[in-house]
């Protein structure tokens, strides 16, 4: 692994860089049991390793994959989760 993240799944998703220089991170979700999939969001750099989705990402409660691209100095990665949604 080039880059480790931990991640807040708040509406907007807050991503930290915990490992590795990031310059980019976009997140991606899919809801498996509801067959929902969302399109990668951007996201904006709030504090050096601290991103912030662009865009709100949970249209509804439950389980939640996300795929998060980190891009930096050590190249790209794609690093998945799973987060559960209750608001």
């Amino acid at each position: 692994m080039r880059y480790a993240v931990s991640v807040l799944p708040a509406d907007p998703v807050e991503v930290r860089v915990t490992s590795g220089e990031a310059d980019t991170v976009t997140v991606a979700a899919v809801m498996p049991s509801m067959g929902h999939a969302l399109p990668p969001v951007g996201t904006v750099q709030a504090d050096p390793g601290h991103f912030v989705a662009e865009e709100r990402m949970f249209v509804m409660d439950g389980v939640w994959e996300l795929s998060i691209t980190v891009s930096g100095a050590q190249g790209q990665e794609t690093i998945s989760i799973s987060t559960v949604v209750d608001r």
